[in-house]
């Protein structure tokens, strides 16, 4: 049984769909379920990414079970709007906006539900400045989402490539931040939480001696 209806929506629901940090839920529920992440990113690929030149996206998950499920519905989506996907695979999230700021992509994802228990998770949105997208364009998504209306038919079809680079890539842009930073004889403890930290964290403070 749904939590929700999958499409048909009152304005009261575009407001609350994305939440105060992107949408999130119970996995495998609505909203996170298969066929609304395939239409979220449809109507992403229409709302927030340019109509001509380089549409691409980069999209980033923690640890959660759930998050390879969400990623293909999302990637499904993108690249039946003609738009290519790179995966980054597990990253912190300030690891996707940092790269998209860099110009890695127009757009970013994150898969991710931060704190929330482990049977849920979420989705956030990064337009190309890095920065979550404005409630405008949150607001229109949302509504393109619930509506019935097909979002993506007859384009082109993007291109899915792995960027294995992209956690090597996010800590040379914290190091070059805190460049000669030595933590030498320090002791410490990181406690990643089992989140997307858990194998960037332990290299970067490595590198810092």
């Amino acid at each position: 049984m749904r939590d929700a209806p999958p499409y048909g929506y009152t304005p009261l629901m575009t407001k609350t769909f994305f939440g105060t940090d992107g949408v999130r839920g119970r996995a495998n529920h609505w909203p996170m379920d298969a066929p609304t992440m395939t239409r979220l990113a449809q109507a992403a690929a229409r709302i927030a990414l340019p109509d001509a030149g380089r549409r691409r996206v980069l999209i980033g998950r923690d640890t959660r079970i759930s998050g390879p499920m969400i990623e293909c519905a999302l990637s499904a989506g993108f690249l039946s709007s003609g738009v290519d996907v790179a995966l980054a695979g597990e990253l912190p999230t300030p690891g996707v906006s940092a790269l998209v700021a860099r110009g890695d992509a127009e757009l970013g994802v994150v898969i991710s539900a931060s704190h929330n228990p482990y049977a849920d998770n979420g989705v956030k949105l990064f337009g190309s400045n890095g920065r979550k997208l404005s409630d405008g364009a949150e607001a229109a998504i949302a509504a393109a989402v619930l509506g019935d209306a097909p979002l993506a038919s007859g384009v082109p079809v993007g291109r899915l490539e792995t960027r294995e680079s992209a956690g090597a890539l996010y800590m040379e842009t914290l190091r070059l931040a805190v460049d000669g930073l030595d933590l030498s004889g320090l002791k410490i403890v990181v406690d990643a939480a089992n989140g997307a930290a858990h194998a960037v964290a332990p290299a970067l403070l490595r590198g810092f001696g």
